[in-house]
């Protein structure tokens, strides 16, 4: 059995491939004492996705930390590969038809439909109401679905980013059926490197439930305040740790492995942490609500992926999905327990707006 590098070694993820139904990750690693990154991949192997589990915890924080510090490519194709493989399962199996994100029972809202579109409400507003036309950028959008429901509502203009070709491909669709194509635009694109075209334009930019898979907070927040116009709003709505310190128990600690490994989190940090790296973009937190109460969980079908989680420890079946369903129940039960919570983050930039 190897040992994890040390500290003094370099490593990254050169790239993600299937071969005969199994997963194998290239990984190249060099021991150098030197702070920039070593990526001529002197030392290369296959890791099957068994190995790495049986490196876990190390591997679910060194790795991820190395691929922040160090190159994003192999977390950025995790990712990628998650939404392509689970596209139609999210959609078939969610809690709202084509919207991939999560039902909020809010205040006031008393149907499944309007749980669905009660974050995009809270987003509508945020607009300013005098604006005439305002352009809205989605950062992580999926399918397009809140996009769409912003766009009925408000004549807007609409840009999205998805890591996931086949997401945008299906975006597209929905988006013509809806007859939506001359106000908005769904593409791929990686939303730490966000295209020229939409710098300074964004009145409203903002993530839901996608920021997480970033492997770079820091990196995700300059490229969000580069999209905005002075005064503009910047809009995270994603899960956040309730606290820095290291979880009281084992069980806990296996959640949150669980939850980042399952659904390829990057980026899982408290407020606190988020506020402080914004600051450092020009962005100044100015509503933070948590929405955690109103989450919809334990739902039965939630009960019965749980049993089977347990039942399944000792054979750990492999595929994407099953370990976006660990991934779920994992992140569930840090909820409930009060590991996590759901936030809706509002940051305004500086400037007139």
């Amino acid at each position: 059995m190897p040992s994890p590098p040390s500290s003094r070694t370099h490593v990254q993820i050169r790239r993600v491939r299937t071969r005969g139904g199994r997963t194998a990750v290239d990984v190249s690693s060099t021991a150098t004492s030197s702070p920039t990154p070593i990526t001529d991949g002197r030392t290369t192997g296959a890791v099957h996705p068994a190995f790495l589990r049986y490196l876990n915890p190390w591997l679910c924080r060194r790795v991820r930390l190395v691929i922040a510090s160090t190159g994003t490519a192999g977390l950025t194709e995790l990712v990628r590969r998650y939404y392509d493989h689970n596209m139609a399962a999210f959609e078939r199996l969610g809690q709202g038809g084509a919207s991939i994100h999560r039902a909020v029972w809010g205040p006031g809202v008393s149907t499944r439909m309007a749980a669905m579109h009660h974050v995009d409400e809270l987003l509508l507003a945020t607009l300013p109401p005098d604006l005439d036309r305002p352009t809205v950028v989605d950062l992580g959008c999926g399918v397009g679905a809140s996009l769409r429901y912003l766009a009925d509502q408000v004549e807007l203009r609409g840009e999205g980013l998805t890591i996931s070709g086949r997401q945008a491909d299906r975006a597209a669709t929905l988006l013509a059926d809806a007859g939506l194509t001359d106000r908005v635009r769904c593409r791929e694109g990686d939303f730490l490197f966000v295209p020229d075209d939409l710098a300074g334009r964004a009145d409203l930019t903002f993530s839901i439930e996608a920021f997480v898979h970033s492997p770079d907070a820091d990196r995700y927040l300059h490229e969000a305040a580069r999209t905005l116009r002075p005064g503009a709003r910047l809009v995270v709505c994603d899960d956040f740790l309730t606290s820095a310190d290291p979880p009281e128990s084992h069980r806990a600690a296996r959640w949150l492995d669980e939850f980042q490994d399952g659904w390829r989190i990057g980026s899982l940090v408290t407020v606190d942490r988020l506020r402080s790296l914004a600051a450092g973009h020009g962005l100044t937190l100015a509503r933070d609500l948590d929405l955690t109460p109103w989450l919809e969980l334990r739902r039965p079908r939630d009960r019965f992926i749980s049993v089977l989680v347990a039942l399944a420890r000792v054979a750990r079946p492999g595929g994407d999905y099953w370990r976006s369903l660990v991934g779920g129940n994992a992140l569930q039960l840090a909820l409930l327990h009060g590991l996590l919570s759901y936030r809706f983050l509002e940051f305004r930039s500086a400037g007139e707006g």
